[in-house]
Order: C-alpha cells, then structure tokens, then sequence
C-alpha cells in the first residue's frame, strides 16, 4: 500500500479487512463514512469507481475472491445511496462485474455471482431510462454484461436461481422495451421463466386445448365454477422464483414491456399448447389490458410460422374462461376472424375452427347490443357476396352463434332481413332470440308475409304461434288488419293465423269455424269476423277489432294498436250530400257522456255516416276547405274545391269550432257590407262601445235543428220559441246591426 496516497483510495481501502479469506464482509464504520463522503461530493464519485476498477483488475489477477466480494457490497451500497448519480459511475461498476465474470477462476464461485446478481439488481432498479435510449456506451455494456450473466448461470453454473433472479433484474430496468438495442432481453427471459416455470409445475407442460366434455356444457358451468388460481393470486411471500419471475413481466401496466413479452408467451405456446397455462398468466395481467393477448393471438392468424388451429383454439379457450377482459374490440376480431375463414373456404378444419371462435366471441356480452351488431355484420357479408360456399359457411356461423345466444336480443327488423338466407327450421330458431319491442307496424306485415311464404310447411304455424306467444294483442290486432287487406283467397298462412286468434281469444266457436272452413276451402267475411268482436264481454279487443274491420285499406300503426285510451279513426265513404248529417251527428257524439262516445260512435260507423277524429293535423290532406263548407251550408251543392274520389268528408271537435265561428264572421261581414258604415273622423274623441265579440255575446240565438233530408233537398228551416241547450253548429245568415263610430 502507497503511504501517500489520495483521500478517495484511502477510504477505499480502509473498507476492506485483512486476510485471505474468501468470506469477507466490508468494514461498517469505515463503508458508513466512505458513503458520506461520495455522497457529499459528486465529483469523488467518479474517482472511487475508478479507482475500484483498478483494484478489482488487481485482486482478479491475484485470485482475491475476498477482496472481490467486498468490491461488490461496497458497490451495492453506492448504487443505492448514489442513485441519484448512477449515470456518473453505473459504466464503471458494469465494466466491473463484466470483469469478474470473465474471469475464470472466479466465475465458477456461486457466492462471488450472487453478489455481481446483487449488484446488477441494485442497477436495474435505479437506472434511469434516459441511459437506455440515449447512452451508446451503456447499452453496449449493459447487453454484453446480460449476455454473459445468462451464460455463465446457463452454462458453467447451471443455477435456475441465479437465471431467475437475472431475469427478475431485467424486468425492473425502466425503459427497456423503448431501446432497440437491448429490448431483445425482455422475450428472452420471458422463454427462459416459463421453460423454468414448466419444469417446476409439470401439469402445464402436457399440450391442452380442447375443454372438458361438451363444449356448451362448459361454458355454461364455466360460468359458475370457482376461479382457478393465477399470477393474481399467488402471494409474493414464499413464492416460487419462477412464478415470481412470471409477476415480474405479466403484472405490469407498461404497454410496451407487456407486448414484448406477451409476444414471447404465445410464441412459446405453440410448441407448449395448454389453455390452463395462458389463463394462468392471464389472470395477471391488468384487467385493462387482457385485451392486448387476444389482439395479439388474432395477429398470429396471418403469420405463416404459427399453426392457426392452436391460435384459435387459444383464442376460444381465452373467450370462454373466466378470465375477464375488458375493452375487446369484438367487431374487429370477427372481420379478422371471418376474413382469415373465408380466405381459407377450402380447409375443413380451419372453417370449422373459426366458426367455433366467433361463437365464443359472443360467449361474454361486452356492451349493449353486441349480439345485434355481430349478425349484423354476417348479413353485411351475405349481401356482399356471391359465392354459393362463403354463404354457406356465413349461415353456418350464424347457427352456431345462435344455438349459444339464451336472451332475445335482436330485433324484428333484423330478423326479417336475415330469414331470407336461412332454412326454414332455422327461421323458427332465430325468432326465438328477436326482442318484443317493435318499432313500427310496417314490420309485422313483413312478418306475416314471411309465414305465407313458408306456405303450409309445420314451421309456419309454429313461427305463428311464437308471434301470438311474443306479441299477444299486438299480434292478434296486426294481423287481423293485415290478412282483412292483403289476403283474398285461402291459403295456408290464414287459417294459421285464425286458428291462434281463436286460441288467444278463447272462443271455442271461433275456432271450429277455422278447421271447418279450412277443411272446405272457405274464407271468414267481415260480417263473421265482425261477429266475433262484436261482444265486449266475451272479447275484450272488440273495440279495436271493429274499427279494423271496419275500415277500408287503412294500415293502422303500431301505436293505434297499443293504445286502449283513444278512439282512432278509419276512412268511411259517405256521399257529399249527407256531409252536414255527419257533422251534425259528431256533433252530438263529443258533447255527450264521454263514457257513451264508443256506442254513438259504432252507430255511426255501421251506418257510414261519420267518423270522430282525435287529430285534424294526421288527416290535414283529406279536410274539407272553406269553400266546400260555405256550400254545403248554403245550399247543399258544393262544386269544383275539395272533392275526395269517394267523396270522403271527415269531421272532429277543432273542425266543428272552425264552422262556427266560420259562418258568423260571413254573416257579420255581409250585414256590415249591406249597411252604409259611419266613417270615424281622427279629430272625434275615441268613441266608447262593442266590438265585435261584446255584440255577439250580446245577441242571443235561437237553436236552430236539422229537419231530415229528402234526396239532396234540404226542407225549410222551423222557427221554434223553446231554447234547445244543446250545441249546434251556426247555418243561417245573422242580420246584425253596425255599430261602428255610434256611441251608447
């Protein structure tokens, strides 16, 4: 030792013991103030890592195994006490531990590499990432420092300890997977853990794909068994290195690192097939990030390297289990699936296969409305192909996929635009899984159409019977409009539809009329239909049943059909002569108990007379204009204006109000016409008087009834002192008096 040496090797040395032997431990005191005194000063750092690098060189040379554990832990400290300027001397101490390892007589020492394992797991946990993306010289010497860790622990050693711990000290180096030059390390010990993994936990090595028993069965007992244990689970006190290594990579929220080595995972499975292994590792793995293994297994499908059978059977194992995953784009994996399907029409076992992993797709529900959105996209795919084999295998997937579907979740639209490409035992199938809400009434006259193209196959009156037991009166009052309008010759679809009208209704002489008239080739006219909703107490959809059956080529809406509260209207023809009997009539209805509008109201339409309307704007077309009522007031003989073909004339209570107040204004204004009007000089005080409203609330008018009508002549008006309360609608002239400019 020099006897005028500097401060830094000093406090070096005085670290170290003396002797030979080969278990030393550096000196306390003297270690505490050599880490006070690079603490305290940056630019000492520098100068105790090289003089280290010296002294090491020295005690290799002289197979100081002593001295050189020593450098070791006195290396450790400094890592962890300096870390903040690791970048200052983190080369010098890799060069180091490089060295060591290099030395042959030294690296065959287990005790000796455990200590460089310390050392180097210190580094890795404190090593900034600026240093792998940005320092050349320490990429250079961290790669072949891991290079010759892996050997020497591989080769010479043959420790699965030492490799583990390696491989959990790589794991802790931030930033690794962002640097090119070194992110191979990340897949490397990934294959080195679960080789080590699988030696330690042999159930995992045998290949595993296909699930226990029936399929369908598991995964409905699937859903209710206890959860097997994965990496989530597994307590860090008293595990194995290996499943401690697996946390090491798996449990984490980098996405990079996560990709590399879920990348190495499935790569290895290929040659190690066991879906017990992937959903252990799975349940490790963040919740928010699982998706990334499926995406990853689907990207494997287009490389020629992996068998595609594993990766879909992986992808279903994963589907299926209880490994829950969130975030999972289903739509595009059903298009990579469905495409790399259709690529491959010609391979039995890869179609098959992949029509087994788009029904897993939907094993669990994602969102709202996915099972919708996955037929849709197989209907997407039925119209845009011409090909006799892609529709074929399309509508196998699409039997599949429904087999496994328990809850209606389709709607009847999309029903309707898939059932043209099934058979027609699938048509009865898939209307099982369509929801109950319907959006319009235009998609029951689909629904009816598509029974009578069944024609007399069993699969119609079952469909028929799904759509009673579905949509009940909804059912029984569409479909009593549709086949009244649409269906006029006997035919398989009608007497199904009666028949279970009869059932729903329960009326047993309703239904040994169908099988009568089925058997001799009959149709029910409206009068026998009429008959049996007639009676309000035996039928209670009588009310709605005669309105449909009543009216003439009018589509009555779903919201018609639903609603018990209102009286809806149906178009009834009714000559333009008796138009003011229909008014007069509906006057009379609305101003009556309204618990009695229904009965006047059924009078009026067996007699063709009126209709009440609830709302003027829906039938806006059809309204009679001014002109046509100021004729048909006047004389009874309107011409040209507003003709309806049929001679349609319709009225309500807004209609009635407007020919009132209609008919005075005419008459005021004609009295005021004929009478010479005061002229009102500016220069006159204001006058003081009734307008027009105050003069009419002042005169008070006789009820004036309606004589009864002879042929299109109307007789003479009778004058009758009593005053009838009852509201009637003005038809006379009212010779009023101006009063304009007079004064009271």
């Amino acid at each position: 030792m020099r006897l005028f040496a500097p401060k830094h090797q000093k406090l070096v040395n005085q670290c170290y013991p003396s002797g030979r032997a080969t278990d030393k431990k550096p000196k306390s005191s003297e270690t505490s103030y050599l880490l006070y005194y690079v603490n305290s000063r940056r630019s000492k750092l520098e100068k105790v890592s090289t003089y280290l690098v010296k002294r090491t060189t020295v005690d290799l040379n002289r197979r100081r195994v002593g001295n050189v554990a020593v450098t070791l832990e006195l290396m450790t400290k400094i890592v962890v006490h300096c870390k903040e300027n690791l970048n200052v001397f983190v080369k010098d101490f890799l060069q180091i531990m490089k060295n060591i390892l290099s030395n042959s007589n030294i690296n065959n020492d287990v005790s000796v590499v455990e200590l460089v394992q310390e050392t180097f797991c210190s580094i890795c946990k404190n090593v900034e990432g600026a240093l792998c993306s940005g320092d050349t010289e320490f990429v250079q010497l961290y790669q072949e420092f891991a290079e010759l860790y892996f050997r020497v622990v591989i080769e010479m050693l043959h420790n699965d300890d030492l490799l583990l711990m390696g491989c959990i000290d790589i794991s802790y180096t931030s930033n690794l997977a962002s640097s090119p030059q070194i992110n191979h390390f990340i897949p490397q010990s990934v294959t080195f853990v679960l080789q080590k993994f699988l030696d330690r936990n042999p159930r995992y090595k045998t290949p595993h794909l296909d699930p226990e028993g029936d399929q369908v069965v598991y995964k409905r007992l699937s859903r209710t068994q206890t959860r097997n244990a994965g990496l989530d689970g597994i307590a860090d006190d008293g595990a194995d290195l290996s499943v401690k290594a697996l946390q090491s990579y798996f449990t984490t929220t980098e996405t990079d690192k996560l990709t590399l080595s879920l990348r190495a995972l499935l790569h290895f499975m290929q040659k190690n097939p066991n879906r017990n292994l992937l959903e252990f590792i799975c349940n490790g793995i963040p919740v928010q990030l699982r998706y990334i293994v499926v995406l990853l297994l689907i990207r494997q499908l287009n490389d020629k390297a992996c068998q595609p059978i594993i990766v879909l059977k992986l992808v279903s194992s994963l589907l299926v289990s209880d490994v829950s995953i969130v975030g999972l784009s289903v739509l595009d994996m059903m298009r990579k699936i469905l495409k790399f399907q259709l690529e491959n029409i010609g391979k039995d076992e890869i179609v098959h296969q992949c029509g087994v992993t788009l029904t897993d797709l939907n094993n669990k529900v994602y969102y709202r409305g996915q099972t919708s959105d996955m037929l849709y996209e197989f209907l997407l795919k039925l119209r845009s192909t011409k090909v006799e084999a892609e529709i074929t295998v399309i509508n196998k997937d699409i039997h599949e996929l429904m087999k496994n579907i328990e809850k209606p979740s389709i709607s009847l639209e999309l029903f309707l635009d898939l059932a043209p490409y099934a058979a027609k035992s699938e048509i009865v199938r898939m209307f099982d899984i369509v929801e109950e809400q319907v959006s319009g009434g235009l998609y029951f006259s689909k629904l009816y159409q598509l029974i009578r193209e069944l024609g007399s196959a069993p699969e119609g009156q079952v469909l028929m019977e799904k759509v009673f037991k579905k949509y009940k009166s909804l059912a029984l009052l569409s479909g009593l409009n549709y086949f009244t309008e649409n269906v006029s010759s006997p035919e398989p679809a009608y007497y199904f539809y009666h028949l279970e009208a009869a059932k729903y209704l329960d009326l047993e002489d309703y239904k040994s009329q169908v099988e009568y008239k089925r058997e001799n080739g009959d149709m029910f006219s409206k009068d026998d239909l009429i008959n049996y909703y007639s009676d309000s107490g035996s039928n209670k959809f009588s009310k709605k049943g005669t309105q449909i059956l009543m009216s003439q080529n009018n589509q009555i809406s779903t919201t018609d059909l639903l609603s018990d509260n209102t009286i809806r209207t149906n178009s009834l023809s009714v000559t333009q002569e008796s138009s003011i009997d229909a008014l007069a009539a509906a006057n009379t209805v609305v101003n009556k108990n309204p618990n009695e509008n229904y009965t006047v109201a059924l009078n009026g339409l067996a007699n063709g007379r009126f209709t009440d309307l609830r709302s003027w704007k829906s039938l806006r077309n059809a309204a009679p204009k001014v002109d046509d009522l100021k004729r048909a007031m006047g004389n009874g003989k309107p011409t040209g204006g507003h003709r309806a073909e049929n001679g349609v004339l319709r009225g309500s209570q807004s209609v009635k109000s407007r020919v009132t107040n209609i008919t005075f204004l005419l008459s005021e204004l004609k009295s005021i016409d004929d009478e010479t009007s005061h002229v009102y000089d500016p220069d006159e005080d204001e006058v003081v008087g009734l307008d027009k409203n105050d003069i009419a609330r002042s005169h008070s008018l006789k009820a004036i009834p309606y004589s009864n009508y002879n042929g299109n002549k109307r007789k003479s008006l009778s004058r009758e002192d009593k005053v009838d309360e009852e509201f009637q609608d003005a038809v006379d002239d009212i010779a009023l008096t101006s009063t304009r400019g007079k004064l009271f």
